[in-house]
């Protein structure tokens, strides 16, 4: 169990309680234990000084009768419960006076008091002893101890639906939203925060299907006249025009598919397709995206591997920081380095004129153009984030360079 966990701050709460209990009913035990012993004492010492006081004349039968009318100490008379009682009885206490011996005898739970005088037993049998009143400490005692065990048990009960809606939140946290059902089982306060958020995750179901409707129509009927455009471009006689435009067109159409990489990410459906890839494979594929060769882009390579990613978005994450090296750098040339520890795309050009951070938000403008990297790096820094790598920037002697860390997350074993 978990010892921040509030189920172990409860077992340990209810453990200390029943603890304190049981030492504190043992200590009433003894406490209460000691106190009669005195009273008993204290009572027989009475009966059996007034007695011989009695027996020697000091006193009469009625001065006797007297002083301890309020104790129910009865005379056997009968010769064999006598002798029942003085073989078969434990001594509890005796005392030798000059004029005769007393003790102070247990048998069967009940209590007597044995005076010899001249050689005579006068035994007398307690009527006034209690000896229910230790079973009665004990059994309040197993009664509360039983109490706080049944306490417990409702507690932790009570508390269980919070493990359950512990794993849905968890669920929630990794986007599997239709695993989610509704733990709420009462109307405690746990049963209607359990309800509350089966309610909001339907919301958001809600909301997130009507987002991926309402994207992807927009997608479909933008990549329609896109489609067209090209077809009738075909049509065309090839001159520069047709060039700038079936480029424009191209340029529109790997645009869109860089909002559909968004809105991948963003559904929780980045890795359905991840596999097995060569990490030069990907990096082929994002120049031809990217319409750049060897005379804009220089690559250096340790060694091939091979990376567990979804291919599409990847390579669009690579196609971004090929854009963006070569249109911001000065000479229209970048370098990307590939080892296994990180990725690196270094170009020539200013540095940067605010945090890395700054530029990883959707939608980021500068105040002048070449400050300005839009959605570029915040779809970079999604993928990267998808795909557990961190997004890193550093700049050195006149270069910037970009460096997708952490790559030991993805590498595969040959």
């Amino acid at each position: 169990m978990n010892k921040s966990s509030i189920f172990y701050l409860i077992t340990f709460i209810f453990i200390f309680a029943s603890v304190s209990v049981i030492l504190a009913f043992l200590w009433l035990i003894e406490y209460d234990q000691q106190n009669y012993t005195k009273e008993l004492n204290t009572k027989y010492s009475l009966i059996a000084n007034t007695r011989l006081l009695q027996f020697n004349g000091v006193i009469s039968e009625s001065e006797f009768q007297e002083q301890t009318k309020n104790y129910k100490m009865v005379l056997i008379e009968d010769p064999k419960e006598i002798r029942y009682v003085i073989f078969r009885g434990e001594v509890l206490d005796q005392a030798q006076t000059t004029t005769g011996l007393i003790k102070i005898i247990t048998l069967d739970r009940q209590i007597f008091l044995s005076i010899i005088y001249e050689g005579k037993l006068y035994l007398y049998k307690d009527k006034d002893y209690q000896a229910y009143r230790y079973f009665i400490i004990k059994a309040i005692a197993v009664g509360v101890i039983l109490m706080l065990i049944v306490l417990y048990i409702f507690i932790i009960r009570k508390l269980k639906p919070l493990k359950t809606l512990k794993k849905q939140i968890a669920k929630f946290a990794e986007n599997k939203l239709d695993e989610i059902s509704n733990v709420s089982s009462g109307n405690d306060e746990i049963s209607q925060v359990a309800d509350a958020f089966y309610k909001a995750i339907m919301q958001i179901k809600k909301l997130n299907q009507s987002r991926q409707f309402f994207i992807r129509n927009i997608m479909h009927e933008l990549k329609t006249p896109i489609t067209k455009g090209l077809i009738t471009l075909e049509m065309l006689e090839d001159n520069k025009y047709k060039e700038r435009l079936t480029n424009i067109f191209n340029r529109l159409e790997i645009l869109i598919n860089e909002f559909a990489a968004i809105e991948q990410i963003t559904s929780g459906a980045a890795f359905i397709n991840r596999k097995k890839y060569n990490i030069l494979d990907i990096i082929d594929e994002a120049k031809e995206i990217a319409m750049s060769d060897d005379r804009n882009v220089q690559i250096s390579v340790q060694e091939s591997f091979y990376i567990n990613v979804d291919f599409k978005l990847f390579t669009t994450a690579v196609k971004n920081m090929i854009d963006n090296g070569i249109k911001y750098s000065d000479n229209r040339m970048m370098q990307i380095y590939i080892t296994k520890e990180h990725l690196c795309f270094k170009n020539k050009g200013n540095e940067l004129g605010n945090s890395l951070e700054h530029y990883t938000q959707a939608f980021t403008q500068g105040m002048k153009q070449k400050d300005s990297f839009g959605l570029g790096l915040y779809i970079v820094n999604t993928i990267l984030e998808s795909h557990n790598l961190k997004f890193d920037y550093e700049y050195r002697d006149g270069y910037n360079f970009f460096y997708f860390k952490n790559l030991q997350n993805i590498i595969l074993k040959d």
